[in-house]
């Protein structure tokens, strides 16, 4: 929500309040009019050879805004604002700090305020978009790299020294965590420092010297917020060195804008400070852990070491580092975040890797988990994206009709014009050999763009209403031709563009004539004797009548939308799938647990009914994957092989109760004697999923609090091999009852006469029953559901598990998806779940009414009962 709070501002601050701004100071229209001039000439932008201005403007005539103003200052400013959001988007938002959230609000206006007009920073805006995209790995890294190289070559050449820069500050900010103020200014002034002796090398000129080279110095000179003339002079390269130096960390503190005591320099510093200070208390956080803070940081930095070498003057400053103010705003929102992190807890940055160093236990029927140093991760980042497109592919479609149907909606409210082109040819007369011939030829081609100009003045459109005796203004017979020239040729074309056919073609004839005669009337009035030289103006082919309008053109709108509406479908489909914070599969769980995924769950229809298994019915799916489940939990600790297990989650409805009661019921299906234990003494659903008559008045609670033994609240089932403990009446205190030391004899006692002991434990969050009863297990099985657990509940498991030393085993994922053509049903921990089975168990009230059954899994199991009363006598007359 704030992210489109912040977009907003900036196009209304582009549309309403930065026109104010440049009528008041003109500095601020000064690049808008230069682009605006370059796409007016009627030469190619790249071959008027203005740097960077040429690029630009080619490419806003490229994307077809070159007449349009309005639309290019909102696309300026909804790039800016596209970018800011993605950054909050990455780093969770500002969570209300007060200084990220006043950056925050500066950003969107700095965006209105320099990129809501024909303006240098929306290229160097777009390639950032890119940049904030880029998966926070090796191979992120060097696109990111690339991205910066590319808008060096093509683009202005500092950004190839910010691509090198970017990567020695990329690699320190990683080497160690936390750092002062003081060693951040030290970097930075380093590489200031080597920068510069690097250009002095390299080009052999003063570091300094490029802010001179790209203007013009008289005029800045001139200025008095002008960083071409020098703080201190010295000999070279000491001199250039310096002050470039200087210049960067002036930046900073900003004390030669603030001595200059005007009211614009005075704020201009008080921001800078504001800016850049605080990028610098955040790069004392970044650290190996906090990837996506690292990029975010290294960037301006590096930006800010290589603006010391070419920024001309203060005003530009703000201007040049516009683009990049998204990633400082997310830099400081993340340090803010981590210093606000309670002592010990890991850092709040999305990307960062699980703290805790890999444990060396692998299953032999789940995927080996990768830690990432074979390039595996960079390979499968194409093939992550192509998994969002998948997901999101709905999003596709809708760009695609929507913008198809944009195109044509927006091509059927246009109003029709047609278009009538006259051709005029531009010669010289010649009287004398093939040189002058050549001299007239070239001096044609260079009045041919006067030509043009002259033709869209409105002299000419005076001359025109006369002509043909029109009720229009010659202002607006002048905005309706256009005149273009062909390159290397003498011919000058006149186009005329109105809402009527044959309008359009009298007024383009006229302007022909009318544009012949003029331009005879002012060589007469330059050459009194009529000798003049000067190349004149033959009307080469006379305007026709349309048959059809020029504009608008329904098909390509159409495609230009289909092809709009893909791509921003594209782009919002990786988006959500970047920040989609849901766990997805089996790799997303290896990243965050340090222990391998051991099982993936699904389920049926019995399975979401019944909650259980028929282990002795034919085999489905579902019954192979718990088995394959005890399978993969007999080899995780060969040597210490676990007897008690826990099996909790992070939030309730992850199934971790449907996943303790099968995974009992597939043990014991193997001949295994098994104890199954309802630990949530808060929410129990053990007797409800098992079914039978297990009863609940005694169990758990019951023994934990003294008031019956052991083997008064284990109940015998039918099945061979499980016997239950429910949980018994709910107490006012379970979390002392399962912290007591009462809970671990009562563990060890079961331990002692049970091959396993599977207990359903609360889940981990909303309570701290589930960590106590994972701390006073042998191991933990962890549920994770599938495409509703999200990566920051699965973290925050696996640090609570750890503060208590739970001994994660291994993961289960819950609740995948089924097979194509077949659905999946909820099953989940409380919520008001139920079971209509068939009784998937049949019990006894006691160990002692089960001895007298004729049926053997019961006689075994009062077998069991009976060593457990014998084991707890002895216990009670060793103690007394």
């Amino acid at each position: 929500m704030l992210s489109v709070v912040l977009g907003a501002i900036a196009v209304a601050v582009g549309l309403i309040i930065r026109p104010a701004l440049t009528g008041k100071f003109g500095g601020f229209g000064n690049d808008a009019g230069t682009i605006q001039s370059i796409m007016a000439s009627p030469f190619p932008a790249a071959d008027l050879g203005l740097g960077s201005f040429s690029v630009i403007a080619d490419f806003y005539i490229r994307i077809g805004l070159d007449d349009s103003p309005t639309a290019a200052g909102v696309f300026g400013a909804l790039v800016g604002a596209t970018v800011l959001a993605i950054v909050l988007i990455r780093v969770g938002g500002v969570h209300r700090g007060r200084l990220s959230l006043a950056l925050a609000f500066i950003a969107p206006l700095a965006i209105g305020i320099y990129q809501a007009a024909y303006t240098k920073e929306v290229i160097i805006s777009l390639a950032m978009l890119v940049v904030v995209l880029m998966p926070v790995n090796w191979f992120g890294e060097l696109l990111v790299v690339g991205t910066l190289v590319i808008l060096g070559a093509e683009y202005r050449t500092y950004w190839l020294i910010v691509a090198g820069v970017y990567v020695v500050v990329r690699f320190m900010l990683s080497r160690r965590d936390g750092r002062t103020v003081g060693r951040v200014v030290w970097m930075i002034v380093l590489l200031s420092v080597l920068v510069g002796l690097a250009m002095w090398v390299t080009q052999g000129v003063p570091a300094d010297s490029f802010r001179g080279d790209v203007n013009d110095t008289a005029s800045r000179q001139s200025n008095t917020g002008s960083l071409i003339t020098r703080f201190i002079e010295a000999p070279e390269p000491v001199g250039g060195v310096l002050n470039s130096t200087l210049t960067s960390l002036f930046f900073i503190v900003p004390l030669p804008m603030l001595l200059k005591l005007s009211p614009y320099y005075l704020f201009i510093g008080i921001l800078f400070a504001v800016i850049w200070i605080s990028a610098v208390r955040a790069a004392t956080v970044a650290g190996r852990r906090t990837p996506v803070l690292g990029r975010f940081i290294a960037l301006p930095l590096a930006f800010l070491v290589v603006q010391g070498l070419f920024e001309p003057d203060w005003g530009s400053a703000l201007r040049h580092a516009t683009p990049l103010l998204p990633f400082i705003v997310g830099a400081v929102a993340l340090s803010e975040q981590i210093r606000a992190a309670p002592p010990g807890s890991p850092p709040p940055d999305h990307a960062s890797p699980s703290p805790t160093p890999p444990r060396p236990v692998r299953t032999l029927m789940t995927p080996r988990t990768t830690d990432h140093t074979d390039g595996s991760s960079a390979r499968n980042v194409l093939a992550d994206y192509l998994g969002h497109l998948r997901r999101w592919w709905w999003m596709l479609v809708v760009g695609l009709v929507v913008g198809g149907l944009v195109g044509w909606g927006a091509s059927a409210v246009m109003p029709k014009e047609y278009t009538a082109t006259s051709q005029l040819y531009v010669g010289t007369a010649s009287s004398g050999g093939s040189a002058d011939a050549y001299n007239g030829a070239m001096l044609s081609q260079k009045q041919v763009g006067s030509y043009a100009e002259m033709a869209t003045g409105r002299a000419l459109g005076q001359r025109v209403v006369d002509d043909l005796n029109l009720d229009e203004t010659a202002s607006d017979v002048a905005s309706m031709i256009s005149a273009g020239a062909h390159k290397d040729t003498v011919i000058l074309d006149l186009s005329v563009a109105s809402d009527d056919a044959e309008f359009s073609r009298d007024v383009a004839n006229s302007a022909a004539v009318q544009l012949q005669a003029m331009v005879r009337d002012l060589n007469a009035q330059t050459s009194p004797t009529g000798q003049s030289g000067a190349p004149q103006l033959a009307v080469l082919n006379d305007a026709e009548t349309p048959e059809s309008p020029s504009s608008p053109n329904t098909l390509l709108n159409i495609i230009l939308g289909l092809v709009l509406g893909l791509v921003i479908g594209a782009v919002v489909a990786v988006v959500r799938g970047l920040t989609d914070r849901r766990i997805g599969g089996s790799d997303e769980v290896r990243e965050i647990v340090d222990a391998p995924v051991v099982g993936t769950i699904g389920t049926t229809e019995a399975l979401a009914e019944r909650h259980t298994i028929d282990f002795t019915a034919a085999p489905t799916p579902a019954a192979e994957q718990f088995r394959e489940l005890r399978t993969n939990l007999r080899f995780l600790d060969v040597d210490n092989a676990p007897t008690v297990l826990a099996v909790t989650s992070g939030m309730p409805g992850e199934g971790k109760s449907t996943l303790a009661v099968n995974l009992a019921l597939a043990l014991a299906d193997d001949g295994e004697n098994v104890c199954l234990v309802d630990g949530d003494l808060r929410n129990p659903s053990v007797a409800t999923y098992a079914g039978g008559n297990l009863q609940s008045a005694v169990g758990l609670s019951t023994a934990l609090s003294g008031a019956a033994e052991v083997d008064d609240v284990v109940q015998l089932t039918a099945v061979d091999g499980l016997s239950v403990i429910t949980s018994g009446p709910i107490p006012p205190n379970p979390a002392e009852l399962l912290g007591s030391r009462r809970f671990g004899e009562v563990l060890a006692t079961l331990a002692a006469h049970f091959d396993h002991v599977i207990i359903d434990a609360s889940p981990t969050l909303p309570v701290t029953d589930g960590a106590l009863v994972a701390a006073s297990a042998d191991g933990v099985i962890l549920a994770v559901r599938h495409n509703r657990t999200t990566s920051d509940q699965l973290t925050a498991t696996t640090d609570r598990l750890g503060a208590v030393n739970a001994r994660v085993l291994g993961a289960v994922v819950t609740l995948t998806p089924a097979s194509k053509g077949k659905g999946y049903h909820r099953y989940g921990y409380g919520y008001g779940a139920t079971s209509h089975s068939t009784p998937a168990v049949t019990t006894g009230e006691t160990a002692e009414a089960a001895a007298s059954s004729e049926s053997a899994p019961v006689q075994s199991a009062a077998h069991r009962a009976d060593n457990i009363r014998e084991n707890t006598q002895e216990r009670a007359e060793v103690e007394n």
